[in-house]
């Protein structure tokens, strides 16, 4: 049952992790995009007629990471079920599970707030 309530919380963290990292891939691409210099010595941001935003190499990175940095999240809820079930048995399925439901009602309502904080604080500083 403990373990079982700690999964959702190792689940969040490493996408949370992944969407980290997946962002700072996408930051180094529009810095480089914004770092290029046309003829004229002008930049994406100063105006350059000549340089077009590489949209498709964004998408791309984003498309790469997504896949990528959702592999130990997916294994982590894959296996544990399993490795429970194979080494402790079906009751500590069930208990793996009964946590697992449970803990992760309570983050989904937390993140859920904490979301939608996030949200109005943006519109808050916008404004």
């Amino acid at each position: 049952l403990i373990i079982g309530c700690m999964i959702p919380y190792w689940f969040a963290a490493l996408t949370m992790k992944s969407v980290g990292k997946a962002a700072g891939e996408m930051v180094a691409e529009v810095k480089r995009q914004f770092s290029k210099v046309d003829s004229k010595g002008k930049t994406l941001l100063t105006g350059s007629t000549e340089l077009k935003p590489d949209s498709k190499t964004c998408i791309q990175i984003s498309t790469q990471a997504s896949i990528r940095e959702m592999v130990a999240p997916a294994c982590l809820v894959i296996s544990s079920p399993l490795a429970a079930g194979t080494f402790f048995g079906v009751q500590a399925v069930f208990g793996l599970l009964t946590g697992s439901l449970g803990s992760s009602v309570q983050l989904a309502i937390s993140m859920s707030n904490s979301g939608g904080a996030w949200d109005n604080c943006k519109k808050y500083i916008k404004n």
